[in-house]
Order: structure tokens, then C-alpha cells, then sequence
């Protein structure tokens, strides 16, 4: 029992340096983007995104194309009752770095239980007001929140045990 603690200790701070790790992951992530432009993305299951996706999805995560003609839903947590029509290829690809950080942290954690929020929203946090603020497609807001998964991933030097560290925290947002 303590030698597999210990060991799952240690892959917190591995790294994906690998080159064909990389090749990979920056496939994957392609794919799924292009999944989810074509509405191709299942409604129900989150993705199966990994540590290793995260530097190509923070590539995703500077696009502020719009994404959504009104005839697929966006993907988003069954739980949520909000229907997303149109989402920024960008936010909904930080959306997945966050599901990527959840999952890491919680390996189990996938299909209807790997959301890591409700829906692609930013919302601010602890702002008391009745309903709250919700940035959907705010090309300002997404910005600010790329830089601090960018500014956070660069701290963590790609080392899982940075997985418990919220990269939103300090910015006054959080997912919805």
C-alpha cells in the first residue's frame, strides 16, 4: 500500500516530454478540435483529455472563432439546463485544459463525471449579484483567462502535482 502511494506520488511530477508523447497529444487534440467544430462532440461524455494535451490545447485557447450554427448543442455537464448554441473554439478549448487539470487529479474522473464545470463559461467570482455574471464570448475575458493557464502552466514547468494549483484563482473568475 505505501510503495503504490509512493509511486503514484512520483508520477505527479512527470512530465510529457517525450517527442511522440507530444506527436500524439497534438494529434488528439486536432481532432478533437476539429470534432467540435464539425458538432461532432458527444453532449453527455466529456472528452478524455489528458496532462499531455494541455500545451496543444493552450494553442486552441488563443482562437476567438465562434463556433456553432445553431443545429448541434455545445458539449456540456447533463447536469447543466443551460443549452449552449455558439462557444469561442478558445474558451471551450481552456475549458478542456480545466478537465485535463481534473483529470489528472482525479484519474477516474471521465464521460459524464470528467466535466470540470457546467458548461464553456467564465463567470466572476464572489461577486454577490443576483444572477451572476457570465462571459460567454467575451473575447477580453477569454484573453485574460489564457494568460492565466498560460502563466500557470509555465510555472508548473509541465509537472503533474501542479494539477492542485487552480490557475484561475486570484483572477476574480471561475467556471460556470
Amino acid at each position: 500500500m505505501l510503495l503504490s502511494l509512493l509511486s503514484a506520488c512520483n508520477t505527479l511530477d512527470l512530465t510529457d516530454d517525450d517527442p511522440q508523447t507530444k506527436a500524439e497529444a497534438s494529434k488528439y487534440v486536432d481532432e478533437l478540435m476539429q470534432d467540435f467544430r464539425d458538432g461532432k462532440l458527444s453532449t453527455v461524455f466529456c472528452p478524455n483529455v489528458q496532462w499531455s494535451h494541455i500545451p496543444a490545447l493552450l494553442e486552441y485557447g488563443k482562437s476567438t472563432e465562434i463556433i456553432g450554427d445553431g443545429t448541434h448543442a455545445i458539449p456540456a455537464n447533463p447536469i447543466s439546463s443551460f443549452m449552449m448554441q455558439e462557444c469561442s473554439e478558445g474558451l471551450f478549448a481552456l475549458w478542456m485544459v480545466e478537465a485535463a487539470r481534473i483529470h489528472t487529479l482525479k484519474p477516474l474522473a471521465f464521460g459524464i463525471s470528467g466535466w470540470p464545470s457546467q458548461n464553456p463559461i467564465i463567470q466572476r467570482l464572489n461577486e454577490g449579484q443576483k444572477p451572476p455574471t457570465w462571459f460567454v464570448n467575451d473575447t477580453a475575458v477569454q484573453k485574460e483567462v489564457l494568460d492565466a493557464y498560460v502563466a500557470w502552466w509555465e510555472k508548473a514547468k509541465g509537472k503533474k502535482s501542479a494539477a492542485s494549483q487552480d490557475p484561475l484563482e486570484g483572477t476574480g473568475y471561475m467556471w460556470h
